[in-house]
């Protein structure tokens, strides 16, 4: 049976000036697990990949040969390739909202889209496509084996991995779900993570650590704490066991490949690969004959950042090829097709088979509030607090549209910085964009006037007046309203993400101004409100060149060591202060 066309994508239609964004930014980690050696698939969460450990002295290893996954998540889960991300997210961050996210893809499906966008590969491939809730595009990877037995081939990868990493016992595969914003789009990124680096050991513990080859076995023996999630139609279940174990940070991670010593690697092939998954950390691995005398361990950071800004014409073109799918698809009656590739210039989108990508309990996760609202029990209703400050009071609302209100997602923070200054919900909310994105769509729906009729000008009016002033009749330093100045930093946050597009080009430069101002005044802004307002800024306007190295001037500490700040007047430890000059 011929599959119904729904539309064909030329490369030659791919245009590079369609004003999206097409940088990384809001880079977060969301969720990751392990596959288990288990007879029914089995996932343990979170997950931890394998510990880079080198041998003290090189080694000769013998060739991969064996069972090697293509697809390991398609391999032990066939009915649903995806259904493991989602059993993680849902252990890991219950309150997460789903609704919010464009796109849900693996980094193999990205891979393929790039090629075909810049023309590098013929290689015929496909993806499955479905438009989950309202807007959430999920893409699953398709593969025409998701394993095989290799034998006869001089290639060591694997074998490499085992010899300088350990991994805990049991595991088949460490798989990792990242987060972040890319062409307008909040994406969820999946991808199989070779190993990391421990920070926090000495010198001497890549190579000495201690046996934890027996915990994950001891974690299985404990089923009190493992769940086991049914599908549907019969097929087996996914149990997840829930380890408790520490996440590692995403910018421990690592990306393993290994060449003959003939052969360098070139980091434009493996550049793009970084990019997807925001993988910082290379090693390269160079043997003769199996002998690894020459590891390269290399932070691959800046080598990331130089290669998205001279790809921007590829990657508006990614996010343009990206957004048309997800329309496409949207626009079929059941919100499902297929992406196929056979090689040439264009791609083509055929109608999909009625199979959904996930088990029906997970569809459960994109219901509204409303419909939630609507299940609750009399019991449940009555149960429900009184209104706090800050909700706008109605003599027509229904006491469901009250409740609602007070039970949308961040206002517990709202209600808070409505009786204490907008400052405190830097300091309350974690420091993800995509989390303020909720919490201004909260504001707005809750009708609360955040800018009391001030725009850019009048905000950053406002942030001036927090610096300090030397009154030369006095003789004395007069201090400035720092309350004022880091209640309207918030403001400037929501300007950027709710603004009107129409005014977008006349503001530009007088949003990079204020954002500027923030970013380059420590003293006055903790770094929570300095990541945020630039993220933001970053993510409306986009930032050139130049104006990414002003504004890596003033470095701002990585999420995982931000500090919660709960007093407004006492000074930044930095010593360190800026002028920045402000053109209205």
């Amino acid at each position: 049976m011929v599959s119904e066309l729904v539309a064909e994508i030329s490369r030659s239609e791919l245009t590079a000036s369609s004003g999206l964004d097409a940088t990384i930014t809001s880079v977060q980690h969301v969720a990751s697990y392990n596959w288990l050696d288990k007879n029914e698939p089995t996932i343990s969460v979170p997950g931890s990949p394998p510990l880079w450990s080198p041998p003290s002295v090189a080694m000769k290893l013998t060739p991969d040969s064996g069972l090697v996954y293509i697809d390991q998540n398609a391999a032990r889960n066939p009915s649903s390739p995806l259904e493991p991300l989602f059993r993680a997210l849902c252990t890991q961050d219950t309150n997460f909202d789903i609704g919010v996210v464009d796109l849900v893809t693996d980094r193999n499906n990205i891979r393929k889209l790039l090629r075909f966008v810049r023309g590098s590969s013929n290689d015929a491939f496909e993806i499955r496509v479905e438009i989950a809730g309202d807007k959430t595009a999920l893409f699953t990877r398709v593969e025409p084996k998701t394993k095989e037995i290799i034998q006869g081939f001089k290639v060591y990868g694997h074998r490499f991995e085992d010899a300088y990493t350990k991994r805990s016992s049991g595991s088949t595969g460490h798989h990792r779900v990242v987060g972040y914003r890319f062409g307008g789009m909040m994406c969820l990124v999946r991808h199989e993570t070779d190993g990391y680096v421990d920070d926090k050991a000495g010198p001497a513990a890549a190579v000495e650590q201690p046996d934890t080859t027996d915990y994950l076995s001891d974690v299985l023996g404990a089923l009190s704490i493992a769940t086991k999630e049914k599908n549907t139609g019969g097929t087996p279940s996914l149990t997840v066991v829930n380890t408790g174990e520490e996440v590692v940070d995403l910018s421990s991670t690592l990306e393993i490949k290994t060449r003959a010593a003939s052969k360098t690697l070139d980091l434009s092939e493996v550049s793009p690969q970084l990019w997807i998954s925001q993988t910082p950390t290379l090693v390269v691995g160079y043997h003769r004959n199996g002998v690894f005398n020459d590891v390269r361990v290399r932070n691959m950071k800046q080598e990331i950042r130089t290669w998205e800004a001279t790809n921007q014409t590829s990657l508006v073109k990614l996010a343009f090829l990206i957004k048309r799918i997800i329309s496409v698809v949207e626009g079929c009656g059941n919100r499902n097709a297929i992406v196929t590739y056979d090689g040439g210039t264009k791609l083509r989108i055929v109608r999909g088979e009625q199979k959904r990508a996930l088990p029906d309990d997970l569809y459960s996760i994109w219901e509204s509030q409303d419909q939630k609202e609507a299940k609750l029990s009399p019991a449940q209703d009555k149960n429900r607090v009184n209104e706090p400050t800050g909700v706008q009071h109605h003599p027509k609302k229904s006491a469901a549209l009250i409740r609602a209100q007070t039970n949308m997602p961040f206002s517990d923070v709202i209600d808070y910085a409505m009786q204490n200054g907008f400052r405190h919900i830097f300091r309350r909310m974690p420091a993800r964009l995509a989390d303020y994105h909720t919490l201004c769509d909260t504001l707005k729906l809750r009708g609360i006037d955040v800018l009391a009729g001030r725009g850019i000008p009048g905000i950053m009016n406002e942030l001036r007046q927090g610096k300090s002033d030397w009154d030369p009749d006095e003789r004395r330093e007069i201090s400035g309203l720092k309350s004022l100045a880091r209640d309207s930093a918030f403001g400037l946050v929501f300007i950027f993400i709710l603004g009107e597009p129409q005014s977008e080009l006349q503001d530009k430069n007088k949003a990079y101004n204020a954002t500027m101002f923030v970013v380059s005044h420590p003293r006055m802004f903790r770094d929570r409100t300095r990541k945020i307002v630039r993220e933001a800024f970053e993510e409306r306007f986009g930032v050139s060149y130049k104006q990414r190295q002003a504004l890596d001037k003033w470095p701002i500490r990585d999420e995982n060591v931000l500090v919660e700040e709960e007093a407004t007047t006492e000074e930044e430890r930095f010593d360190f202060d800026s002028d920045w000059s402000y053109s209205s």
